[in-house]
């Protein structure tokens, strides 16, 4: 497949470059010091402790040049940050040479693939989630830590499958990427699971200075309130969560290594622009349309965004 990934960060660099391992043609949209990493080197590998290998793939400034670069394009991947004054697609909208082509969202937010259908249409938008325990440790350069490696989409409900997402879930597979390829709009209950627990421990770390191994211990009371207030908002939507969807998040998070924090959790740390508004500022709207209460999340959200 041709694939234009936009943005060379952890999940779009490492998603992005296993592709390109596995064979497929991949171009990155990417700016500054990362665009000329691209270039010169390609996009940087690594597990763990491993040495790093490169990979050599097509990089441009914008998504029309990307596409350009390989003769056209099969399907967008967007893993960039949803970022406040960071429009998410502005690139895209521009780019006439992607008009018709799929494009897979994979931000960590309950809206954005609403975002995306009326910007593009429904038909085009497949609603992805992805899980990885990556982190960017410099320009293109993606080290990839113990865990979960798999995307999981699914076209929004009205849509359907296409040939295209048939296609390109296989192409994961040949990259070793896990995951599932979702009837239309089942892929809601993964969005919506996948922010019970990204988006709770993100917060709650980011609000206690921690990472995964206490939150789900000395703080496993107050992550399991926060998480119940999200299968509200997703019950009140009439999401389909499972009937133990709080119990089967918190298993998840006793499986994941104990020095783990979400990105979110790090850049609000360093006092950098976040996912703060993405993420719960998008669960506390979703609710507030659904007249469910979210007092927790009100209160993370306010004391977070002092510090922003």
């Amino acid at each position: 497949m041709k694939v234009v990934c936009i943005g060379a960060g952890a999940i779009g660099g490492y998603f992005g470059g296993v592709l390109a391992e596995a064979g497929h043609e991949v171009s990155f949209v990417a700016r500054g010091e990362t665009l000329a990493a691209l270039r010169q080197r390609g996009v940087l590998l690594s597990r763990g402790d491993e040495p790093a290998r490169a990979v050599r793939v097509h990089a441009a400034e914008h998504a029309g040049e990307a596409a350009d670069l390989m003769g056209g394009a099969d399907i967008v991947v967007v893993a960039t940050k949803a970022l406040p004054d960071n429009p998410t697609f502005a690139d895209l909208a521009d780019a006439r040479q992607l008009g018709g082509v799929p494009i897979v969202t994979t931000q960590n937010s309950v809206e954005i693939h609403d975002t995306a259908a009326r910007i593009f249409g429904a038909d085009r938008v497949l609603a992805g989630v992805a899980r990885c325990y990556a982190t960017r440790v410099g320009p293109a350069e993606i080290v990839l830590n113990p865990g979960p490696l798999a995307l999981s989409f699914g076209p929004v409900a009205g849509a359907s499958i296409s040939e295209t997402a048939r296609t390109f879930r296989a192409a994961l597979d040949e990259a070793g990427i896990g995951g599932e390829l979702y009837a239309p709009g089942d892929v809601l209950t993964d969005v919506w699971s996948k922010a019970m627990f990204v988006t709770t421990t993100g917060a709650l770390g980011a609000v206690a200075g921690v990472p995964m191994g206490v939150l789900r211990d000395a703080l496993r009371p107050q992550l399991r309130a926060l998480m119940k207030e999200v299968e509200a908002a997703a019950r009140g939507l009439g999401v389909r969560l499972p009937a133990d969807a709080v119990s089967q998040t918190l298993a998840f998070a006793d499986q994941q290594y104990a020095g783990a924090t979400s990105s979110m959790q790090r850049d609000i740390a360093d006092g950098l622009p976040s996912e703060l508004d993405a993420q719960v500022g998008a669960i506390r709207r979703q609710a507030a349309a659904a007249g469910v209460p979210t007092p927790l999340l009100d209160y993370t959200y306010a004391v977070l965004a002092v510090r922003a």
